[in-house]
C-alpha cells in the first residue's frame, strides 16, 4: 500500500503553469520567507480531502484549479480540485501509460481513497467514548501532513476536543496495526435511554404474562399433567392406528374385489348385448328363407298355368312386349337362384347359431363371476362395518375432553417458558443499561519502543547526543526524552523531536505492513531552532543541527517519501546530493517561488507569509 506524491500543479488561464516535481524519496523546498513553501503544504493538504482553501494572494489570481499526481501499486492517479473550493475529483491510469487521455474517471472519494491505499480500509477506530467508525481520510492526512503551526505547537500531537480521541486511536492503529474491532464502547445517553424503555416494556409484559397464570400452579405440576394426558393420546392415537391398518386392508380387498366385479359386469353385458343381436339376425335369416319359400312356390305355380291370348285385343302371348318372361327356361332360373340364395342363408344361419351358442356360454360363465364377486364384495362390506363397529377404544376419558385439558396445559407451559424468556431479557437489560466507565489501553508496546529507538537514531544523526533515555507515550502519541514530555521542550526541540517522531512512525507502519499514507511532509522544522531572536537555550550549535539535518535527509533511502518545506540555508556540497527545489525570491534569479514572478501592484505582498500564526489550524 502507500502512495509516492509526483507532481503537483497549480493552472489557470492566460497563467505559466506552476509545477513542482517531488522526489520519490526525499525532496527539500528550501528558500527565504514570503516565497509560497508553507501555500505548497495548503495545497497538498486541500487536494488531499482537506476543508481550508489556500490562501489568495495577488500571484495566485487567475490560477483555477490545483492538480496533483501521485503512485500507488501499479497506477497513477491524479486529483483536481478548484480553488475556489467544491470537491476534489479523482482520475487514474496505468503506470507506464503517458497519455493525458488514458486518465480514467474513478467513482471513489478522495478520502476513500487514501484509506484504501494507506490501508487502512475496513478498519474500526474509536471516534468517542460512545462511537466506532470507519477510518477516514482525515484520519490518515493528520499524520502524514504537518503545518508550521503543528510542528510548532504547544498542544498535543492530536490536537484538542473532539477529534482528539479517533486521532489517537489512528495513531495507535498505524503503531501497532491493530483496530478498535473489538473494543467495548460506552453507551451513549441515547441508548441507555431506548434500552430502559426495552426493559420498561419487558418488566409490562412479564406482569402481564403472569395473568394468565391459575394462582399458585407450578411448572412441575404443569409438565406432570401434561405428560400424563400425552400418554392417554398416544394410547388412544395407537388403537386408532391399529384399526386404521385393519381398515386399510379391508378396503383394498374391497377395492379389489370392486374392481373384479366391474369388470365381470363389463364382460357379461357384453356377452347379452351380442346374443341379442345374433338373435335378432336369426330372425332375419328366417325371415328371409321363408321369402324366398314363397318366391319359389310363385314360380312353380306360374309355369302350370297355360298361354292365353290377351282378352282384349286377342294378342297371342309370343307377340307380346315380356314375352321372353314367360319362357319355361327363365322360370327354370329364378328357381335356381332362389335355391341358391336360401342355401346361402342356411349357411350363414348355421354359422350364426354355433356364435350363439359361444356367446350364450360366455355369458352363463361371466353371470356366474358377476355372483360369485358380488357375494365377496358383500362379505367385505359387512366385515368393514363389524370392524367399524367393533374396535371401539375401552378408554372412559373422552378424545375431545383430552384434547381440550391438553391445549390448556400447553397454553400455561408456553407461559412459564415465555415468563423465563422476559425474565432472562430483564437480567440481560438491567445489565446493558448500566454505563461503566470505558478504558481504552494504548500500550504501544514492543512497537512503541521501535518507534522511539528509530526517532532516537534520527535525532543523534542530527546532532542531539544527550539523550539519555527516550520512550514513546501510546496514550498521548508522543514522545518522553530524558523522563520529559516533549511539549515540555521548546519550540525549537518540540519541532525537531516532532519531525523525528512521525517519520519514525511512518517507516514503522511500513515495515510492518500497518496502515499508513506513506509520506510525510514537514513545513519549517529548522525554522524554530534556528530563529535566532529565540530565548532558547541550544546544547547543539544551530548550524551543525541544520547542516546534520540536510545531510542525512539526502542520504535518506528508508521506507516511505519525505518532503521538508524549510528556509534555512544548505552547504553547497550536502545541496549536491540532495538537489533541493531552490526558492530565490528575486525576479529573474532561479525560480522565485511556487508561482512565476510576474509584476504586481506596488502595496501588495506577491506571495502569502510561510508563518500561517496561531490562527491557522487545519480543518
Amino acid at each position: 500500500m502507500a502512495i509516492v506524491l509526483k507532481r503537483l500543479k497549480s493552472i489557470g488561464p492566460d497563467r505559466e503553469d506552476a509545477v513542482l516535481e517531488f522526489g520519490e524519496k526525499r525532496t527539500l523546498i528550501r528558500g527565504p520567507s514570503d516565497t509560497g513553501k508553507s501555500y505548497i503544504r495548503d495545497c497538498l493538504w486541500f487536494l488531499l480531502g482537506g476543508d481550508k482553501l489556500p490562501k489568495k494572494f495577488p500571484l495566485a489570481e487567475r490560477y483555477q484549479e490545483l492538480l496533483l499526481r501521485f503512485e500507488s501499486e501499479g497506477f497513477e492517479y491524479e486529483v483536481r480540485r478548484a480553488l475556489i473550493g467544491g470537491q476534489p475529483t479523482v482520475y487514474v491510469r496505468a503506470m507506464g501509460n503517458e497519455e493525458e487521455l488514458a486518465f480514467e474517471p474513478l467513482d471513489d472519494d478522495i478520502g476513500e481513497l487514501l484509506v484504501e491505499r494507506s490501508g487502512a480500509h475496513g478498519k474500526q477506530i474509536i471516534r468517542s467514548l460512545s462511537e466506532r467508525g470507519a477510518v477516514t481520510g482525515d484520519d490518515v492526512r493528520h499524520w502524514a501532513l504537518w503545518s508550521q503551526t503543528a510542528i510548532l505547537s504547544e498542544n498535543p500531537t492530536s490536537g484538542e476536543g473532539f477529534a482528539v480521541t479517533k486521532r489517537t486511536a489512528s495513531f495507535s492503529l498505524f503503531l501497532t496495526g491493530v483496530d478498535d474491532a473489538k473494543v467495548e464502547l460506552r453507551k451513549k445517553t441515547s441508548e441507555v435511554e431506548r434500552i430502559k424503555g426495552q426493559l420498561s416494556s419487558a418488566e409490562d409484559a412479564l406482569a402481564r404474562v403472569q395473568i394468565g397464570l391459575p394462582k399458585d400452579v407450578k411448572r412441575v405440576d404443569v409438565s406432570d399433567a401434561l405428560e400424563r394426558v400425552d400418554e392417554v393420546l398416544v394410547a388412544m392415537s395407537s388403537q386408532y392406528d391399529q384399526r386404521a391398518a385393519k381398515l386399510r386392508e379391508l378396503r383394498r380387498e374391497i377395492a379389489d374385489a370392486s374392481d373384479q366385479l366391474a369388470r365381470a359386469t363389463n364382460s357379461r353385458n357384453h356377452a347379452k348385448s351380442m346374443i341379442g343381436r345374433f338373435e335378432l339376425l336369426e330372425q332375419k335369416y328366417s325371415n328371409d328363407l321363408e321369402r324366398l319359400g314363397a318366391a319359389h312356390e310363385g314360380v312353380a305355380f306360374f309355369e302350370e298355368l297355360p298361354a292365353v291370348p290377351c282378352p282384349l285385343c286377342r294378342t297371342p302371348t309370343a307377340a307380346q312386349t315380356e314375352a321372353q318372361d314367360a319362357k319355361p327356361e327363365t322360370a327354370g332360373r329364378y328357381r335356381a337362384a332362389i335355391n341358391a340364395e336360401a342355401g346361402k342363408i342356411r349357411g350363414l344361419r348355421t354359422g350364426l347359431l354355433t356364435a350363439l351358442e359361444g356367446e350364450r356360454r360366455r355369458f352363463g360363465s361371466w353371470q356366474a363371476d358377476v355372483d360369485r364377486f358380488s357375494s365377496e364384495l358383500n362379505a367385505l362390506q359387512n366385515r368393514e362395518a363389524m370392524v367399524m363397529q367393533g374396535t371401539r377404544i375401552e378408554f372412559s376419558a373422552d378424545p375431545k375432553q383430552l384434547a381440550v385439558r391438553r391445549t390448556e396445559l400447553s397454553a400455561q407451559l408456553a407461559i412459564f417458558d415465555e415468563m423465563e424468556r422476559l425474565q432472562v431479557e430483564i437480567e440481560r437489560l438491567k445489565k446493558q443499561k448500566l454505563r461503566p466507565k470505558v478504558h481504552v489501553n494504548r500500550d504501544g508496546g514492543t512497537s512503541g519502543r521501535s518507534v522511539a529507538n528509530t526517532a532516537l537514531g534520527y535525532l543523534t544523526h542530527w546532532g542531539f547526543t544527550d539523550i539519555e533515555n527516550i520512550s514513546l507515550d501510546a496514550e498521548a502519541c508522543d514522545l518522553v526524552l530524558n523522563d520529559r514530555t516533549r511539549l515540555s521542550f521548546g519550540a525549537g526541540l518540540r519541532a525537531l523531536y516532532l519531525s523525528a517522531l512521525v517519520i519514525a512512525l511512518m517507516e514503522h507502519a511500513l515495515e510492518q505492513g500497518h496502515p499508513h499514507l506513506g509520506v510525510v511532509v514537514i513545513d519549517s522544522p529548522l525554522k524554530a531552532y534556528a530563529d535566532p531572536d529565540s530565548d532558547e537555550t541550544h546544547d547543539v550549535p544551530v548550524a551543525t543541527v541544520t547542516e546534520k539535518f540536510y545531510a542525512w535527509l539526502a542520504e535518506f533511502s528508508g521506507r516511505g517519501q519525505i518532503i521538508v518545506l524549510e528556509n534555512e540555508r544548505i552547504s553547497a556540497e550536502t545541496a549536491e546530493k540532495l538537489k533541493p527545489i531552490q526558492f530565490t525570491k528575486k525576479p529573474g534569479v532561479g525560480r522565485s517561488g511556487f508561482y512565476p514572478h510576474r509584476v504586481v501592484g506596488p502595496s501588495q505582498p506577491l506571495t502569502p507569509a510561510d508563518d500561517d500564526g496561531p490562527d491557522a489550524a487545519d480543518d
